[in-house]
């Protein structure tokens, strides 16, 4: 039994020598090798399209504007008053309207229609990855018929996209409008149209309703807004440098140095270099409309949008907004009183 029992012991012994002696070996065995995988492709990070714009600082921005204190109707000291059909003076940075007359009034707006189309180019530029000022543009047969104010497009040229705006901030070339929107709406001139439609309603334009890109009278019907509308329009235009840049160019070409066709544009607004801090932004004439403006001024650090509409002659409006506008930089730069305003401020558009 002894002898039994010395190998179970020695046999335990063997067992136990295994576990506390050969355990660790066995877990620093080199673990298997994972399955090889297919190299994973590196992630391209996205490319924003570049941004034209500079957001506004002024908290007032995109807000009603405040007519508590305007100056309503002929009731302005200013000679030609009783010309205007509608018309607005506004201060951007405070929203406070100085004057108005009719200010949410529909009437034709002409050429002052471009700013619309000027804003969703350069909103699209904004939006869409690849679509820039130097992106190519061919002229369409359709661009190429269009008449009035033009700088001439063939349908065997092609234009970067910034001079197509560029002529459209100077010349207000109705040829340039028409390709823009052509080309911003994918071919379909009713998609853009009806996309100016619905950026007023989203911009609170009141009384405004766009039938077509440039401003031109066609079977009797013309796009048509309100001076108010006209201001917010000007006031999310002036969020673009590079527009003022151009709406405040008195003299440029389109087309470059060497090509025969070659084009010298004067600015159609003539208050540029004649009345101070002019730099902007659309003028317009039709039967319907008369002469209009819509006239953005820096004076001081402070800006002021001018619309007017219906007068007789470019020179007559002219006139009265530099009249106007100082009147309104002398308004907008006294000092804050408590008299009540001549009519309660306008109830906010539906």
């Amino acid at each position: 039994m002894k002898k039994y029992a010395s190998i179970v012991v020695i046999l335990i012994i063997v067992v136990l020598a295994h576990i506390f002696f050969l355990r660790p070996l066995i877990s620093q065995r080199p673990e298997a090798k994972p399955e090889a995988r297919e190299p994973q492709a590196e992630k391209v990070p996205e490319i924003s399209p570049p941004t034209y714009k500079t957001a506004s600082k002024n908290p007032r921005f995109g807000k009603l504007f405040d007519y508590r204190k305007a100056v309503w109707g002929d009731k302005l000291p200013v000679a030609n008053c009783k010309m205007v059909k509608t018309g607005i003076l506004a201060d951007l940075d405070t929203h406070k309207v100085l004057w108005a007359k009719n200010p949410r009034t529909e009437v034709p707006i002409a050429s002052m229609t471009k700013m619309m189309t000027l804003l969703l180019a350069f909103e699209a530029m904004d939006e869409r990855p690849g679509l820039d000022l130097d992106t190519p543009v061919k002229v369409t047969r359709a661009a190429y018929r269009i008449g009035g104010s033009q700088v001439y497009l063939d349908p065997k040229e092609t234009h970067p996209f910034g001079e197509l705006l560029k002529s459209m901030a100077v010349k207000s070339a109705n040829d340039s409008a028409y390709l823009v929107g052509e080309y911003v709406g994918n071919g379909s001139m009713e998609l853009f149209v009806s996309r100016m439609n619905k950026r007023a309603y989203e911009l609170k334009m009141a009384s405004t309703n766009f039938v077509n890109v440039h401003g031109l009278t066609i079977d009797k019907k013309s796009s048509t807004s309100c001076p108010e509308g006209l201001t917010i329009l000007a006031e999310n235009l002036l969020q673009y440098p590079i527009l003022i840049e151009w709406t405040s160019t008195r003299e440029g070409y389109f087309r470059p140095e060497g090509d025969k066709n070659r084009q010298f544009m004067t600015n159609t607004n003539k208050l540029l270099g004649k009345c101070t801090g002019v730099d902007g932004i659309k003028t317009g004439y039709t039967k319907d409309a008369g002469f209009c403006i819509t006239a953005s001024c820096l004076r001081g650090g402070k800006r002021l949008v001018a619309v007017v509409t219906g007068f007789k002659s470019a020179k007559l409006r002219n006139d009265f907004v530099a009249k106007l506008l100082a009147w309104g930089y002398q308004k907008a730069f006294e000092p804050e009183t408590k008299s009540a305003g001549t009519k309660p401020q306008i109830p906010a558009p539906k």
